[in-house]
């Protein structure tokens, strides 16, 4: 490891020249990261939500829409109907007088914009609707905005935190540092640790916006340690060798090395599991977070020596004294009182494992509770208390079988929770006449209110352009006539006012084809008359997917109450395959480092407890959790504030072994504070403020709970692991696997292989 160090420090011009071009490439790579907003992308494949979503994303129109509450009266809301519905790029804005549309002194405008919700003309009308509505100066709000502005406000949002964030972590830093002069290197490393991962999240071709808003503010908080340890050493080093900086780093990175390369195995082993999900929003904050340390490790590694050693004299020149208290009275006081804190612990330790397991977990970013809820948020609440919920539930079956389409329609909507039900083939056009059916002229004429030589010529050219033999009985399919009137209306022999009557009932016809009927798939569309997530809507699922698979095996669910109910499904395997891994992984890599089986269970043990507690706040407070955030945090939590742990535990065996028990818990405590302090207070700082100036209620409940399960796990491990480890003292050093030491050769006439020495003092 020694010639490693010497190589580095040697070479730390070359170095600085490589992380330039690596800087220089990053920022070429940042504009290619592709950022996924739509978290149903990362459903597991097998699920029916993410197949009905592939099959209708290739198979149906996709119309931009909008839903707008409006406060006015009813002769108001016909008039701003009427003005918005003759705007270019409007297609289709239904409005009546029914409770649907008007209740309670507030209008509900439903509007489908022509193309997709990026197209050009969609996005002019919807922006000339809002126009019209503040020049009026009516009093409405947005529950489902064809624009968000979702990514550039979190963005922003995301600016101010690292702000904030940064200037808190170098106060932490400044009072917990040596010298001045060594935060100038802090920021130089994680700046450009962050701008690498950064740079190259483009390899993984798309990243969440989960992985894409929070990585940065999670990277500095999981790898600060890592420059912490480092700048640390190299300040222990030169202090044993005055006047020999190059030296005192060799002798540092050699030992950092091992030392923050062991620490980080047990972060990345907490991301790792994740990647296991079977939600893939696990692979990819896993992977991202899992290079942001890997870019961190090189940084330090390879950097960082140079950097420091530029600061060399300005950091021997700003050495100031110590500002973090020394902390034995806490050791000793811990010691004192380690019966009664046993006794808390395990009482702790139960509650906590009785209540996080009573946690309520919720699977749609709009279910979950916050105390600052989006515009958009608020305003669909608003929605819902007043026109009830709109819960869309969405049936696939082939295409093809118009009885079917029907009988499960007619099944469906005898669901009492179920207050509409559409499909192209129940839509009945006059008493047992269906939209799908095939008719005669006669009937043609009779529908329509043609007259029936009219409708014989129109039936005439239909057949004669679908290449087939017109006769007295031969039957047309109405939405193929649809079609032709479409495209051939004005070559009908027609008045102008027939002309526009066909004209619109072809274009509403075609309309509502494009949305309800694809190339291989029907889509029958209802809406559940409940909330998103609740019990009564997911025993409708259970009670609909019997139904309707006996009538069509090959029927296919989607919606956002089937995408939550398949999340719930996979949720209780991934909790306990993540926890499980985690766990595991991080054991292993502690049983090899401490080389006992025992020591590592310890560890373990006061962090779950942490983890315990940390989620059974939320229940104590009434609250529900997205269960993605209990996932990511409980790993994290696992895997990074076990180094604390570490941290006590390689002290306080250091200086058992020269030393009483007692002395040796005390004074590791004390050691170990100033780092625990540090790390502990920066993550605790990131989560903390990502939770209150967020506005994604994903993301802030992330950051809370990461806040909160940090400032526990700091107090689990200096309060309970220290008695735990002088209680089990006679126990766990049984169980280390202990090597015969190897005689080490040192050739005296090489002075420079003796430890710590120094040519010009010989």
């Amino acid at each position: 490891m020694r010639k490693i160090a010497k190589f580095i420090v040697e070479k730390r011009v070359l170095f600085f020249v490589l992380f330039a071009a690596l800087l220089v490439y990053s920022a070429f790579g940042i504009p290619k990261v592709v950022v996924e907003y739509d978290i149903t992308t990362y459903l597991p494949a097998g699920t029916d939500t993410k197949r009905a979503l592939e099959i209708m994303d290739g198979e149906f129109a996709a119309y931009g829409s909008a839903t707008l509450i409006v406060k006015t009266d009813l002769e108001n809301a016909v008039e701003l109907h009427d003005e918005i519905a003759a705007l270019d790029g409007v297609k289709n804005f239904p409005f009546g007088e029914g409770e649907e549309y008007y209740k309670d002194g507030t209008a509900k405008f439903g509007i489908t914009f022509v193309g997709t919700d990026d197209d050009a003309a969609a996005v002019v009308a919807y922006e000339k609707t809002l126009e019209i509505l503040e020049s009026g100066g009516y009093d409405y709000s947005v529950p489902t905005p064809l624009i968000d502005d979702y990514a550039e406000r979190l963005a922003s949002e995301m600016i101010v935190i690292i702000a904030i964030s940064a200037a808190v972590i170098l106060l932490v830093l400044l009072f917990t540092s040596k010298s001045f002069a060594e935060i100038l290197a802090f920021p130089i490393v994680f700046v450009v640790a962050a701008a690498l991962n950064m740079g190259t999240n483009h390899w993984f071709g798309k990243i969440s916006f989960v992985s894409n808003t929070v990585c940065i503010i999670l990277q500095l908080a999981l790898a600060i340690d890592y420059a912490i340890i480092l700048c640390h050493r190299f300040t222990e080093e030169k202090d044993k060798r005055q006047g020999d900086p190059k030296g005192a780093m060799t002798a540092a990175l050699a030992k950092a090395i091992p030392e923050i390369a062991s620490s980080s195995l047990t972060t990345v082993s907490g991301l790792v599991a994740l990647m296991f999900m079977q939600l893939r929003l696990g692979l990819d904050l896993g992977a991202v977070l899992a290079k942001s340390i890997v870019c961190s490790l090189l940084t330090v590694f390879l950097l960082m020596p140079g950097v420091l050693l530029l600061l060399s004299k300005p950091m021997d020149r700003t050495r100031h004294r110590n500002f973090v208290p020394k902390l034995r009275f806490w050791g000793k006081g811990v010691i004192k009182a380690r019966y009664v804190l046993i006794a808390v612990f395990v009482a702790l330790f139960a509650v906590g494992a009785v209540l996080s397991q009573r946690l309520a977990y919720c699977y749609s970013t709009d279910a979950i509770d916050t105390s600052r809820p989006t515009d958009t948020m608020t305003a669909k609440r608003e929605c819902e208390e007043i026109f009830g919920y709109d819960n869309m539930f969405v049936v696939l079956v082939p295409t093809g079988d118009a009885e079917l389409e029907r009988g499960i329609l007619a099944a469906v909507a005898e669901e009492p929770l179920i207050d509409s039900a559409l499909g192209l083939a129940g839509v009945e056009i006059a008493d047992g006449l269906y939209v799908t059916d095939s008719v005669d002229y006669k009937t043609f004429a009779e529908v329509t209110g043609v007259n029936e030589g009219m409708s014989m010529i129109l039936f005439m050219r239909y057949a004669a352009a679908a290449g087939e033999s017109f006769s007295l009985g031969y039957k047309a399919p109405i939405l193929g006539l649809a079609d032709y009137l479409l495209a051939n209306i004005d070559g009908l022999p027609l008045s102008d006012e027939q002309k526009a009557a066909a004209r619109e009932l072809a274009e509403t016809l075609e309309f509502a084809r494009g949305q309800l009927v694809g190339k291989n798939y029907s889509r029958l569309v209802f809406n559940i008359a409940a909330p998103t997530e609740s019990r009564q809507t997911f025993e409708l699922i259970e009670r609909l997917g019997p139904k309707i698979k006996a009538m069509c095996a090959d029927a296919i669910f989607a919606g956002a109450s089937m995408s939550a109910y398949d999340l719930n499904s996979s949720f209780s395997s991934d909790n306990i395959m993540i926890s499980l891994l985690t766990v595991l992984f991080i054991y292993l890599i502690l049983a090899v480092t401490f080389r006992s089986p025992l020591i590592p269970a310890v560890l373990v043990l006061v962090i779950q407890g942490a983890i315990f507690l940390n989620f059974s706040l939320p229940v104590i407070m009434g609250n529900n959790l997205f269960f993605f955030t209990y996932l990511i945090v409980s790993a994290i939590q696992m895997g990074a504030t076990i180094d604390y742990a570490i941290l006590i535990t390689n002290r306080y065996r250091s200086l058992a072994a020269r030393t009483d028990r007692r002395t040796a818990i005390v004074d590791a405590v004390a050691g170990a504070f100033p780092t625990v302090f540090t790390s502990g207070s920066i993550m605790s700082v990131a989560g903390f403020l990502v939770g209150g100036l967020t506005s994604d209620p994903l993301i802030a409940s992330m950051g809370t709970c990461l806040g909160t399960g940090t400032i526990i796990s700091m107090i689990g491990v200096m309060v309970f692991l220290p008695v735990l480890l002088y209680m089990l003292a006679p126990v766990l050093e049984k169980t280390v696997v202990k090597f015969k030491p190897s005689i080490r050769r040192t050739r005296l006439d090489d002075p420079s292989a003796i430890p710590y020495y120094n040519k010009e003092q010989d």
